[in-house]
């Protein structure tokens, strides 16, 4: 039997522009999921409630919400690896703030609302820039698997993230794992200038204006896209504010605090990168409904969490859920790079993150409220039924339902 080339055996790692760019993201991506865990329970030990927590959240999401059609269009425009290498260094000097008035002991709630703003503000140029990026680091025919290690990095960091996070505050604080964040961003911002010039995709430019116009018209050649975004919105304005507002909550009120809930996060993970390993192996036909029904599964995040499971339970019904979402959005992202012209996908991923993040800030702001209302358990068993409900609805569709996997395009019309 021919043993595999170097080449064979690496995959998208063997291409050199890949390779810098995915480790710079894989050390990036640790600090991204540290964070949460911080700064959550930052917010709760300077005696902040639930709904103190959603606020700092939906300050980080709202800017976020607000840029991202504008980082989008800018994505396209730009060289893209400029753009993230700006967003980096804003994000690092952010985080970096944050830090010194948590180990300060200074920081209050309206600080790190203010911050979390900022820091969400830089993410929205990001974002779309990151998406775009992939394609343009690796050859077309390992995209597919080069997504998938990218969403495997992404996925490991859930894991290592939290449970770094967990040990930090518990030896530490908080401010000391934001600190780690900072320096992540930095890590990043290096890598991404190793890459030196990257290739631009050819396409006719007009005015902003105009750009972002095309890009509604991108999503609206595809009713699939449109109808998956709407389903996205309501995963993450509804069943996200669940797990990242209320699951803290539980965590600090029925079990151990923080190493509970730094468990809890990287069982997701677990399952993530389990997910992500699948996802090197898959090709579905019909790609649009296999994330539609994969949504089902991470909605059921509140419900796991809510009902008073044994945190070994929880743990591993949310690594199911973390395989997932995982899965999801390989495909996904697979499949809009794909079916979208390389000179529009910026503007498309940021029509993507943009009905991702619209809802987030209302439903960061409202959990907490609603839950003090009816109380935790019913509010996520509440969230639960939306969003499963949501997700079959999308399901049926026939455009979700008709879509099948095909090759590249290369340009638009």
């Amino acid at each position: 039997m021919a043993s595999l080339s170097r080449s064979q055996r690496l995959g998208p790692l063997s291409e050199p522009l890949f390779r810098r760019y995915w480790s710079g993201q894989a050390i990036s991506h640790l600090g991204d999921r540290m964070t949460p865990v911080a700064l959550a329970f930052a917010v709760l030990d300077v005696g902040g409630s639930a709904t103190d927590l959603g606020l700092v959240v939906a300050a980080g999401t709202v800017p976020l919400a607000l840029l991202l059609l504008v980082g989008g269009v800018w994505a396209d425009r730009l060289d893209r690896r400029k753009v993230m290498l700006a967003s980096d260094a804003v994000r690092a000097v952010v985080q970096g703030v944050l830090a010194a008035l948590l180990i300060s002991g200074s920081a209050q709630i309206w600080q790190m609302a203010a911050l979390a703003a900022a820091s969400g503000a830089a993410q929205a140029f990001f974002e779309p820039a990151m998406t775009g990026m992939v394609p343009q680091v690796v050859s077309a025919p390992r995209l597919g698997q080069a997504n998938a290690l990218v969403g495997l990095s992404q996925n490991a960091a859930m894991i290592v993230g939290p449970l770094l996070a967990g040990g930090l505050v518990a030896v530490a604080s908080p401010g000391v794992a934001i600190a780690v964040d900072a320096a992540t961003f930095v890590v990043s911002a290096l890598f991404l200038l190793r890459l030196g010039a990257v290739r631009v995709p050819p396409s006719e430019r007009g005015t902003f204006a105009a750009e972002l116009v095309e890009g509604f018209a991108e999503v609206a050649r595809r009713p699939w896209l449109g109808a998956t975004v709407v389903g996205f919105t309501v995963y993450h304005a509804v069943v996200l504010p669940g797990v990242l507002v209320l699951g803290p909550v539980v965590a600090d009120r029925r079990y151990d605090g923080a190493t509970t809930w730094a468990v809890v996060t990287a069982a997701f993970g677990v399952g993530a990168v389990i997910g992500a390993v699948l996802a090197l192996r898959l090709s579905p036909r019909r790609p649009i409904l296999w994330c539609a029904l994969l949504l089902v599964g991470g909605s059921l995040q509140p419900l796991m969490i809510g009902v008073g499971l044994p945190v070994v339970a929880i743990a591993a019904l949310i690594a199911l859920s973390g395989a997932s979402i995982s899965v999801l959005f390989v495909i996904w992202d697979t499949t809009l790079a794909r079916q979208v012209p390389a000179g529009s996908l910026s503007r498309v991923s940021s029509l993507d993150y943009f009905g991702s993040t619209v809802g987030m800030p209302a439903g960061f702001a409202l959990v907490g409220p609603l839950s003090d209302r009816l109380g935790l358990t019913p509010t996520m068993v509440l969230l639960s039924a939306i969003g499963v409900s949501w997700a079959l609805l999308t399901a049926s569709l026939r455009s979700v339902r008709g879509l099948r996997a095909s090759p590249p395009v290369a340009a638009s019309h």
